[in-house]
């Protein structure tokens, strides 16, 4: 995590939940594993505590991640520990001897991610749990997880989409052509209510998020949608919904997206 991150996770310690992970899983795939003593060395150095933080876990290694787990336990710290897929499915009951919360992985992009999660939450059943990478509206509705997270929310940086939130769980989702060519007026008129104008959003030079001193329509209404979102998923199902943010523009937008709803 680049310093320019946690000074404003910093400034906004008393006004947001900070839930950090490890990164394992992104080291993984780029091959760059994290050691055990950095990842504490790290925690132990950030000017804030987070609100709450998971446990190194080994992707793949179901024995080394309770071996970090409890390595980590020994040393003081209270991570969440991390059940994955293809575990040995006796371990979600032996971390919930130390742990008020476990996080259950493995289901990003995997298929019959679905299927598994209707399993294992007939094992958990009231117990607290984290869905890590998954959150498919309706299975939120109907599971009401303690905690999940998304990074998916920030497809349009990428992908030239978006969606505006309705409520209810349901989102009206529009490319730059449809707000070019006749657009519908109720996705306009929703635009609006977020914000921000759909004339603006209408030019190319506002789909973008390269430049770090001005904030594009497209940001504005991205943030301001999964921050709507987010709090009505709480307020409705008491199901905390995190929103994955790696630079410091993502957490600065974010919070002036709650402070928009908030006001």
């Amino acid at each position: 995590m680049k310093p320019d991150v946690i000074n404003v996770l910093s400034k906004n310690k008393e006004s947001i939940r900070f839930l950090l992970d490890s990164g394992a899983f992104t080291a993984w795939k780029a091959g760059k594993p994290i050691s055990l003593d950095s990842y504490c060395s790290f925690i132990e150095s950030l000017p804030f505590k987070p609100w709450r933080y998971f446990n190194l876990d080994v992707i793949g290694n179901g024995e080394a991640s309770f071996n970090n787990y409890e390595t980590m336990l020994s040393r003081g710290f209270t991570p969440v520990p991390i059940f994955t897929r293809g575990e040995d499915i006796k371990m979600i009951d032996e971390y919930y001897k130390t742990s008020d919360v476990i996080g259950i992985g493995g289901l990003v992009g995997t298929k019959g991610n679905k299927g598994f999660v209707k399993g294992i939450m007939k094992i958990i059943g009231d117990r607290k749990c984290h869905w890590l990478g998954f959150n498919a509206k309706e299975f939120i509705a109907h599971y009401k997880p303690y905690t999940c997270d998304s990074s998916s929310w920030s497809s349009s940086f990428r992908y030239a989409s978006a969606c505006a939130y309705k409520g209810n769980g349901e989102f009206i989702r529009f490319t730059k052509k449809d707000l070019i060519h006749k657009p519908k007026l109720e996705l306009l008129d929703l635009i609006r209510k977020h914000g921000v104008d759909p004339n603006e959003l209408a030019k190319n030079s506002e789909w973008s998020n390269g430049n770090k001193a001005k904030e594009y329509a497209i940001e504005t209404l991205t943030h301001r949608t999964w921050v709507k979102y987010q709090q009505e998923l709480e307020l409705k199902l008491k199901s905390m919904f995190f929103l994955a943010c790696s630079t410091e523009g993502q957490v600065r937008l974010m919070m002036r997206a709650y402070n928009y709803w908030s006001e």
